[in-house]
């Protein structure tokens, strides 16, 4: 099939379902367009390192057990997407400040 028949055929369609056509086909494009531009901020490990800096100098005299969820909610408030933020990571984390002495262990649960 030639370039000329094929716009032959389209002028043979009537405008009405040109119009729903096109009304479609810009749905679909915005649908396809909203999934692959949709970013997360993900926090980096300087991101959640500052966080649990600033959630263990906050945190002094909790129970430890809930100190992830105060780093999670901190994230989550700087607007971090924190499904890929878990409890060993951000021990992981608090025990090498810890080590390094950037921050005291105001939660004792780091052993020498």
């Amino acid at each position: 099939m030639k370039k000329n028949e094929k716009i032959n055929e389209l002028e043979d369609i009537p405008e009405d379902v040109l119009e729903d056509l096109e009304e479609i086909a810009e749905a679909i494009r915005k649908d396809t367009t909203s999934r692959t531009t949709k970013k997360y901020k993900l926090p980096s490990s300087r991101d959640l390192a500052e966080i649990v800096a600033q959630a263990a100098l906050q945190a002094r005299g909790i129970n430890p057990e809930e100190f992830p969820n105060i780093v999670i909610q901190l994230l989550e408030e700087q607007g971090y997407y924190t499904k890929y933020v878990n409890e060993k990571r951000i021990w992981r984390v608090y025990e090498s400040l810890v080590r390094r002495r950037i921050i005291p262990d105001t939660l004792g649960v780091v052993i020498w």
